[in-house]
């Protein structure tokens, strides 16, 4: 992150403070041959060694985001265990960077409860000398180990067999990263607490006071700002017990913006000279300015009074690799990131805590009051809570506050006030497209906001409705401001997804990605056991290399496909002929890249050109098995002329591989697959536009009157497709997430559609079960109805038969939307808007 950025003077210091803490040593013995001077010695190695390690540790730990905390942590517990020889690198490097078997073999029983990808892993492990062995093992004890691997909190339980006997705290974590990753979170928090204390895992309260007796004239402190935290009341509280207020004029507040560039510098240049607080909020919104600050503070400091202290605060860019801050600024700060707990409880009493009893005896209906600013609190801690589950929860970021919530309850009394009975559809809309929505930026994010809001802000309300499994609304005729209070603490049910509307897939999901972050940040930051650099990466670096090099394709010889094409594009499969020669044009450009720019790093590591830093870009990224370009601050061209993709490097390129076999297929002939896997074209939304220009060509319809709507078909696999569709096209190789679709007999009664046999509709996810595929999909071309409602993502039915999901090239959803599909379900919609049901055309696997 742009903000994690620490100077040699600050290490220095805190380096320096760590020798202060552990006192002074205690004089040797000198009894007998001198002994007792060495063990002394040795003592207070040890305690300095423990005291610095933790102090800079707290230091850097006070400025990290909350999710990165543990991977800090997990870094510098395995650097220590290597370092001291209580761990083998190997062993470590294994850890980090798993493994996958290419050839696992057969797995018999297994397979009634494993999944194929675990598998490989589980096998990939027989590579360790303690692991040999544990696939047979597995497969002799198949209930025992499906039993295990169905254990909620796997990591507390007893490993089946005689592995539970040989296998240490490191191995019990590989293990769990092959079998079930999503505990491993907490496997990992378990690990570093037993290895270097609870404290490096257990966080004391943010200490102002501790805070400050670190800082200088100096030494600004710098606030990340979080939704629910305002640094201000800590500042002015320490300000009041140091003798400096705004009363007395020594502390000034200014909340930067337009206009207040030369007030803020007049101030900083008079307080450094007569002794002052001040401090500078929202300074992300002044990013140009901010390094000049950076100047001033930098001049003033010099002959500043000891009394001058400069408090600065910013919310942090969007994505990481951004920069909102100078450099030079975030090195010589004291940094404090000090987040509101994410948890749904929390977020509603702290909702709550923001009213008072007087908010409901000013109002002329204080009941219906109550229960509609309960129920809104309750909205307000489920969207800031959401977004903990990543693009499931909301596909972009979204700065949900406490402002917020207080215009709208100020809306909602006035609109309580000013009317008979409760206005339902206006204060939903108020708070949905204006208020919450003013935030939002993506359509189905907003769709989500909306039904939130249409299950909570209701007449049900009054009458016990049931905000979440087994958390109803209270009758606010029985209840007083203390009592919701007492009931949210005492009634609400424990956390997990299912507050959210969302299944307990979710937070596997959540938690498994979580893992795959931190292992990844770890890899990125040399954290393996041997370190980041050596001959071990340039031998990765020329197997990689040499792995791609042997198996990348010809690029298609663009000329003869052209003189091929050119008759038939006149004829009725035309503009499907047209997508082919846009893809392998595509296609080309990305192979002739690759070739390219390996070739350049392999003479670059012969000499026999110089480095330049794509090359270096490169070589990191095959280190890491990273998709070249992904990194933002990459030079290499990989990224950008390949699809959206979140897989890894080997990955990836697989998938390219049979990319290309299907334009070899298509393009042989030229003839259009009767079925086309849809995920494996760069530009998926174009062959959609094919299928409708055709249809718009046999039928005589103006191609602006179409769209397009799917219809999932009892078809499990593409061979089982004999005919074209008609008026449109048959996909393949999708994947759902938050959902899934019935097979067999569990799809119910089958109906045709065009001469098309249809099954199913939405079910509930099998647990565990996180992307399974979908059935082969019908795509057919359809006149506009006058009824459909046009919107940004596509033409909306508002049938309750059917849910209209959004189709996105990856899990990371947002800007790689493709089309809206129109999907079958028996349930009110409602209740996949909350779960964020999608369909994807690729795994992250």
């Amino acid at each position: 992150h742009t903000y994690y950025i620490y100077s040699l003077a600050a290490f220095q210091q805190v380096f320096y403070r760590g020798i202060e803490i552990s006192g002074s040593p205690t004089p040797g013995s000198k009894e007998g041959d001198g002994g007792g001077e060495e063990v002394n010695v040795s003592a207070r190695c040890d305690l300095l060694r423990r005291n610095i390690t933790l102090c800079i540790f707290n230091y850097i730990r006070r400025g990290l985001f909350e999710v990165d905390k543990l991977t800090v942590a997990t870094l510098l517990t395995l650097k220590i265990l290597v370092n001291d020889g209580k761990m083998e690198a190997s062993e470590v490097d294994f850890l980090i960077n798993g493994g996958t078997c290419i050839d696992p073999g057969n797995m018999g029983p297994l397979h009634e409860w494993m999944p194929e990808s675990i598998w490989r892993k589980v096998k990939a492990l027989e590579s360790m000398p303690r692991f040999k062995g544990i696939g047979d093992s597995m497969q002799s004890d198949s209930d025992d180990w499906g039993s295990y691997f169905d254990i909620e909190k796997v990591e507390e339980s007893e490993i089946p067999g005689k592995f539970k006997d040989k296998l240490n705290a490191l191995d019990r974590l590989m293990l769990l990263k092959a079998m079930r990753p999503d505990r491993l979170i907490n496997s990992l928090a378990s690990f570093v607490g037993d290895t270097m204390g609870k404290e490096y895992i257990s966080q004391k309260p943010f200490n102002m006071v501790s805070t400050f007796e670190e800082t200088s004239k100096r030494t600004p402190i710098f606030f990340v700002l979080f939704a629910g935290v305002d640094p201000t009341p800590w500042v002015e509280s320490l300000g009041k017990e140091k003798g400096i207020s705004a009363e007395n004029k020594r502390f000034i507040n200014i909340s930067m913006g337009q206009g207040q560039e030369a007030p803020a510098e007049a101030i900083v240049k008079r307080f450094a000279q007569e002794g002052g607080w001040v401090m500078l909020q929202n300074c992300h919104l002044m990013s140009s300015w901010v390094p000049r600050l950076e100047r001033l503070l930098e001049v003033v400091s010099e002959d500043a009074h000891e009394d001058f202290r400069c408090f600065i605060s910013a919310e942090p860019p969007s994505m990481a690799s951004m920069r909102n801050m100078p450099e030079s600024l975030m090195q010589s700060c004291i940094k404090v990131a000090n987040e509101a707990p994410s948890d749904v409880k929390s977020n509603l009493i702290r909702a709550w805590d923001n009213f008072s009893p007087e908010t409901f005896e000013s109002c002329n209906k204080p009941n219906e009051m109550k229960a509609c600013l309960f129920s809104l609190c309750w909205f307000h801690a489920v969207v800031c809570g959401r977004r903990r589950f990543g693009q499931q929860g909301w596909s972009r970021k979204y700065s949900f506050n406490t402002g917020d919530l207080l215009i709208c309850a100020n809306v909602l009394q006035s609109y309580l006030d000013a009317n008979l009975t409760v206005p339902w559809d206006d204060l939903r809309y108020i708070i949905g497209e204006i208020m919450y929505g003013g935030h939002i930026t993506d359509s189905w994010d907003r769709r989500t906001c909306n039904t939130y809001l249409q299950v909570y802000q209701q007449e049900g309300l009054f009458k016990g409705l049931e905000l979440a499994p087994g958390f109803k609304s209270p009758s606010p005729n029985e209840m007083d401001y203390n009592a919701y209070i007492k009931y949210a603490e005492t009634s609400m049910p424990p956390e997990s997804p299912l507050l959210f509307g969302l299944h307990p897939n979710a937070e596997i999901g959540y938690l498994t990605n979580s893992t795959e972050k931190l292992f990844f940040d770890i890899l990125a930051m040399g954290g393996g056991g041997d370190g980041a650099g050596g001959d071990d990466n340039s031998n990765t670096i020329r197997e990689v290399m040499s792995s791609i090099q042997d198996r990348l394709p010809e690029e298609f010889e663009m000329v003869t496909l052209s003189l091929k094409a050119k008759p038939l594009l006149e004829g009725p499969d035309g503009p499907y002929i047209v997508v082919a020669l846009q893809e392998c044009g595509r296609m080309n450009a990305l192979l002739s890249e690759i070739r390219k720019s390996i070739s350049d790093l392999d003479k670059g590591l012969k000499g026999q050109l110089n480095m330049s830093q794509a090359m270096e870009d490169l070589a990191t990224a095959f280190v890491l098995n990273q998709w070249p370009g992904r990194n933002p601050f990459s030079k290499c061209m990989w990224e950008k002329l390949a699809w959206s993709s979140q897989k890894n490097l080997m990955s990836q390129f697989a998938d390219m591989l049979l990319r290309v076999e299907q334009l070899v297929k298509w393009t042989d002939k030229l003839e259009t697959p009767k079925c086309i896997w849809l995920p494996g074209l760069f530009n998926p939304s174009s062959y959609l536009t094919a299928a409708q220009q055709v249809t718009a060509r046999n039928t005589g319809l103006a191609l602006d009157k179409m769209t397009i709507e799917t219809y999932v078909t009892d078809m499990w696999n593409e061979s089982e497709v004999k005919e074209y569709a008609k008026d449109g096209t048959y996909i393949h190789g999708l994947f759902i997430e938050g959902a899934r679709w019935p097979r067999g007999k569990e799809a119910g009664d089958r109906f045709e559609i065009s001469g098309t046999t249809c099954a199913g509709s939405l079910c509930d996810s099998k647990l565990k079960e996180l992307m399974p595929p979908t059935p082969v999909i019908y795509v057919k071309s359809v006149p506009i109805q006058s009824q459909w409602e046009a919107s940004p993502v596509g033409y909306l039915r508002h049938d309750p038969t059917i849910y209209e999901c959004p189709v996105y090239t990856t899990s990371f959803r947002g800007p790689t939307y493709v089309f809206m599909a129109t999907l079958k379900t028996k349930e009110n919609a409602a209740k996949w808007v909350q779960r964020g049901v999608a369909l994807l055309l690729q795994t992250d696997k």
